[in-house]
């Protein structure tokens, strides 16, 4: 084993494929010293433009049009043919070159791509190369998937076997797909930081029900009046709002809630201790965030579907009773008066995400990389 290289590309097409990609180096260098690992974002790296425009800046402006427009835009057979092309070879040639060189100079023993555009840029490279380095693909979906999802990998993790069975029908084998847990950065499991430790290190109180609004990021509607709703439906309660890099938001919200029982915050290094001092999680339906919220064990308030492929996340959360769905500000503040009024909705809730195994996929995934590499 010693000496094996692990290769780790990602697209920063928001923060979900960097992470799983950093859960699974954490425990692969944990539990596996011998191996060596290594991340890469080729937009970044390979300094190239396209790749930087097509998987990044595109999927932003996918996630700022209306649904109705996004929906059509994600139907890549029937809308935009030219959209498969792209990823066939046609206009990514001088990445894949790149990626082809980058092979040849670190020499990886086994790629694990997080992101199905990274999976296609490797797949291409290794067959222009003719050489038989094993290409893992992570779904980091709770469900769904498109057919650009079917990227060429030799293996596939998928999370549930609802995933699995979506997978099928982008002619992807079952026999191809590995079932594993959800996967989340280690320190964002289940009673690995304490809520009542939590609010002590952020200075929260410990008597008041506090909701932890995750609204960083693109594609998340009126954020506005939803804040208004909680203040007025339920102002006992706390609400945290975190605006992550979105300095325009955090701005808003310090100067039109001032005063009153929000507090905003702007990017901070320490998201799990927020996390973890919720007693309910709100935000869009990201596969990441529905996996934190879940092996958390926090109640998830949805209050937006993002990019059309979070949809399935949306229905998978709801069909196993693990929260709630409120589209609309006037939904999200009637749910927060039942919740007041019967906080027994709320513990079933709970007891729904008691059921979920503390079994982090990231450290399956290592423990199949090891036993393969073996």
């Amino acid at each position: 084993m010693l000496g094996k290289r692990i290769l780790i590309p990602y697209f920063l097409a928001g923060s979900g494929h960097f992470a799983v990609a950093g859960a699974v180096q954490h425990y692969l260098n944990k539990k596996y010293p011998d191996l060596e690992v290594r991340l890469l974002e080729p937009a970044i790296e390979f300094k190239d433009e396209l790749l930087n425009n097509f998987f990044k800046e595109a999927w932003k402006h996918i996630l700022r049009m209306k649904k109705s427009t996004s929906q059509f835009l994600f139907d890549i057979d029937k809308a935009i043919p030219s959209l498969a092309k792209f990823i066939n070879n046609q206009h990514l040639k001088l990445a894949i070159l790149k990626g082809m060189g980058f092979l040849v100079g670190y020499q990886p023993d086994l790629i694990l791509s997080t992101h199905w555009g990274c999976a296609h840029l490797f797949n291409h490279a290794r067959k222009e190369l003719d050489t038989p380095i094993p290409l893992f693909n992570v779904f980091t979906e709770l469900a769904g998937g498109h057919k650009l999802t079917n990227c060429g990998a030799d293996k596939y993790f998928a999370v549930s076997p609802q995933a699995i069975r979506d997978l099928t029908h982008y002619e992807i084998p079952e026999e191809d797909m590995l079932l594993i847990n959800f996967i989340v950065r280690p320190n964002l499991i289940k009673g690995v930081i304490k809520k009542e430790d939590a609010r002590i290190s952020l200075g929260l109180p410990q008597d008041r029900f506090i909701t932890v609004f995750n609204v960083g990021g693109e594609g998340l509607g009126h954020v506005n009046d939803f804040i208004s709703a909680f203040t007025r439906v339920f102002p006992e309660g706390m609400l945290i709002v975190l605006a992550g890099r979105n300095e325009e938001l955090f701005k808003t919200v310090q100067s039109s809630f001032s005063g009153t029982n929000v507090v905003g915050y702007g990017f901070r290094e320490d998201i799990d201790r927020f996390l973890a001092s919720a007693d309910l999680l709100a935000g869009k339906c990201g596969g990441s965030f529905s996996m934190e919220a879940v092996m958390m064990g926090k109640p998830f308030v949805i209050t937006n579907v993002g990019a059309p492929s979070e949809r399935p996340n949306k229905d998978y959360i709801l069909s196993k009773g693990y929260g709630w769905y409120t589209p609309k500000a006037e939904k999200f503040g009637r749910l927060l008066a039942d919740l007041q009024r019967d906080m027994s909705l709320f513990e079933k809730v709970r007891e729904n995400l008691a059921s979920v195994p503390v079994i982090n996929g990231a450290e399956q995934i290592a423990d199949t990389i090891h036993a393969m590499l073996s």
